[in-house]
């Protein structure tokens, strides 16, 4: 086959995967969840720097998952099945503190004057935000799990696991989470620009009792599943 072929085949296989890849990202990132209200209420409270990073930390923890389990799914397959109650809980754990920690915050600010509630909800830097949603994405075992059951069946589709090809699809992942990521925050500062002080920390208390919820559903499934 001529070199300029060859070259436009391998590229179109490349874009292939790219596509294969960007559309799992955007999969695992449309549902709305206890992450997702998470990061329209960042954005709301704190701005826009702050929804940006945390965007960021949410999909960049979807690229390292598609990367780890393009190479390794087979040993993550395995840590995942051995340590499936102490991961499971320490993931559990972790959320069920951040869902505290929000939820203490908003109940308090309830019925303060609207300085105070602004002052309270800027807190923060935004290396903090970032490692917050980082580390409450990392946690959650079904993200691991979703690409655990990718995996295998992009490599049917002809694409075996090769540092190449684990870098494009976990690129394609990366972007298709942000850019649905970032769609929120820019929903969440449409939001900012209408709502109350007052409203914010109602949407704040929500955010706390889902992540509470999702902690305990992820406790229960890792010891009764």
């Amino acid at each position: 086959m001529a070199k300029p072929l060859r070259h436009l085949l391998d590229n179109w296989i490349m874009w292939e995967l790219f596509t294969i890849g960007f559309l799992a990202g955007l999969a695992l990132a449309i549902p709305v969840g206890p992450m997702a209200i998470m990061l329209v209420n960042t954005t709301i409270g704190r701005g826009l720097r702050h929804g940006v990073v945390g965007a960021l930390g949410m999909a960049s923890v979807d690229g390292f998952y598609a990367l780890s389990v393009f190479v390794i799914g087979g040993f993550i397959a395995a840590a995942l099945t051995s340590l499936k109650v102490a991961l499971g809980l320490v993931g559990a754990s972790i959320l069920l503190i951040l869902g505290i920690q929000t939820l203490v915050r908003n109940l308090r600010l309830i019925g303060k004057p609207d300085l105070e509630v602004a002052m309270s909800v800027s807190n923060g830097s935004v290396v903090k935000t970032f490692g917050t949603f980082v580390l409450a994405t990392l946690v959650n075992p079904p993200t691991a799990l979703y690409f655990l059951a990718i995996a295998p069946n992009v490599s049917n589709l002809g694409f075996p696991p090769s540092p190449e090809n684990a870098i494009v699809f976990a690129a394609a992942v990366l972007i298709g989470s942000l850019l649905w990521q970032e769609a929120l925050v820019v929903a969440g500062l449409a939001i900012r620009g209408i709502t109350t002080n007052a409203f914010r920390v109602w949407l704040g208390v929500l955010g706390g009792f889902l992540i509470i919820a999702l902690a305990i559903s992820i406790g229960y499934r890792a010891l009764w599943n």
